[in-house]
């Protein structure tokens, strides 16, 4: 069971395994960075029958037969026009990297939840799975007739499993939803001249921020755990993964791990606490595996 997900956190001590999560956020980015443009060219229409319609509303309001001899002040001119090219210049460099920058406008949250991400791991990351599998590897199978240990160990490879995966599907989900949102981008630019829809480009822009730090959250929780699992694991076990050595300390290490797949699941509801947005949605289905994993123990 652990083999199945352990990979999936980051890359495993083995020669020859793969850094799922590396080289499918990798993917992620490429398909942002390759189709980010693909409304780009609606986003620029609707921009201009926004702009279109906004200019016949100030061409009646200054005609003689405006009801009521509503007029346009010069100061509301100056604030529509700045709004334009500030719509111009976003739906420009959505994808178009910015001036001095190695990105556009679409991967600027993502870039900087990365930025983030890298002065927080440290080495985090492999050093927390690398003593996840010196446990799993060195942890030899039980004989058959002593079904106590044979229990304790498939839930401790299981629970090992869930933490890897956890982990996995939280920063994967991030991932998709800011790669999905970041598509619609220029079709919510032009909502920022309108007076009614005008909050539902901030509330996009929040969404976006949400989705990218999930990442930046998750490695602060790494950062913060790795420490204290590595250290745990070895000053409980002190390099001996035996059968007995894991009954004994079964309740320790279930309590330790609960906790910390408990609190990856709660990434998602962190940052949207801190930085607002939807990005508790990205935590839909470790909520579920969490339940599972609480039912399973009921």
């Amino acid at each position: 069971m652990h083999m199945l997900f352990t990979p999936l956190l980051a890359q495993t001590v083995n020669p020859g395994s793969i850094d799922w999560l590396n080289i499918f956020t990798q993917n992620i980015t490429d398909l942002v960075m390759q189709n980010g443009d693909a409304l780009s060219q609606f986003g620029m229409i609707l921009l201009t029958f926004v702009a279109t319609i906004k200019l016949i509303g100030y061409g009646v309001r200054l005609s003689p037969w405006s009801p009521g001899g509503a007029s346009v002040s010069f100061e509301e001119l100056k604030v529509f026009l700045f709004r334009f090219l500030f719509c111009c210049a976003i739906e420009h460099y959505w994808v178009t990297n910015l001036p001095g920058a190695p990105f556009g406008i679409n991967r600027m949250f993502g870039y900087m939840a990365q930025v983030i991400a890298q002065a927080l791991d440290q080495g985090s990351l492999d050093q927390i799975t690398k003593a996840i599998n010196t446990a799993a590897h060195s942890t030899t199978m039980p004989t058959v007739l002593a079904w106590s240990e044979v229990v304790c160990y498939w839930i401790v490879q299981l629970f090992m499993g869930f933490a890897a995966a956890i982990v996995f599907l939280i920063n994967c989900s991030s991932f998709i939803f800011y790669a999905v949102a970041a598509l619609f981008g220029p079709l919510i630019v032009p909502l920022y001249l309108t007076e009614h829809f005008r909050g539902r480009f901030i509330h996009y822009v929040e969404v976006l921020c949400g989705f990218a730090m999930i990442r930046a959250v998750g490695a602060a929780f790494i950062f913060v755990w790795s420490g204290f699992l590595v250290t745990f694991l070895n000053n409980t076990f002190q390099g001996n993964y035996s059968p007995a050595m894991w009954a004994a300390n079964f309740v320790p290490f279930l309590t330790v791990f609960i906790c910390f797949i408990i609190n990856m699941v709660m990434v998602p509801m962190i940052t949207q606490i801190i930085f607002g947005g939807a990005a508790n949605s990205a935590g839909k289905g470790g909520e579920i595996v969490e339940k599972a994993i609480i039912y399973r123990n009921i």
